[in-house]
């Protein structure tokens, strides 16, 4: 139903309905992702701290949780604070997910959907161009966060290849969203 809106709005393609989706989505989840930034660069600012406590109570597991969580508490850091925005998308992707290959969505657009390139938006896309743009955005999203303590630089290198390639099975319609939410998330950080 959401979906049909955007489209009965957006200028009566779907490809746009699951652009102006995606704004919309981002958009509503935005002061928690504004959130998410400020926790992730808090993480930044006393990773030296952290550091040092490390080296300090290396053979003391329990001692150097209680210091680093007394240093959370202090700083007003919370280290899953970036998580949520991410986990709060996940829905809307399962849902497009499951809409774009729903009989009921066939149905109701008959013929494909086409959108630039692609033929029909509820097939991957024979090209595979918007894969190697998940992959793109993915990246370039990844190099505008705050590192955060302990980050493995090539896990963040590998990362963006490895969704390049489970995102290629993926109706085109959820790689769009998948394109346009990178895009917004990169914008958002930058």
């Amino acid at each position: 139903e959401v979906l049909k809106f955007f489209y009965a709005i957006g200028g009566h393609n779907y490809g746009l309905a699951i652009i102006w989706l995606t704004i919309a989505v981002n958009l509503a989840l935005y002061p928690l992702t504004l959130s998410s930034l400020q926790q992730m660069s808090a993480m930044q600012r006393i990773q030296p701290r952290m550091q040092e406590l490390q080296k300090k109570h290396k053979e003391e597991p329990q001692k150097l949780q209680k210091e680093m969580m007394d240093l959370y508490k202090s700083e007003g850091v919370n280290p899953l604070g970036g998580c949520l925005p991410v986990l709060l998308k996940i829905p809307f992707f399962l849902a497009l997910l499951f809409a774009l290959q729903s009989k009921e969505f066939i149905a109701l657009i008959g013929k494909a959907e086409s959108f630039l390139w692609i033929k029909d938006i509820s097939k991957p896309d024979p090209l595979y161009i918007m894969a190697f743009v998940i992959g793109i955005t993915t990246w370039m999203s990844q190099k505008s966060m705050p590192a955060t303590p302990g980050q493995n630089q090539g896990m963040l290198m590998m990362m963006p290849v490895f969704i390049t390639f489970i995102s290629f099975p993926f109706p085109a319609g959820v790689q769009l969203y998948w394109v346009v939410s990178n895009l917004i998330g990169w914008a958002q950080q930058s």
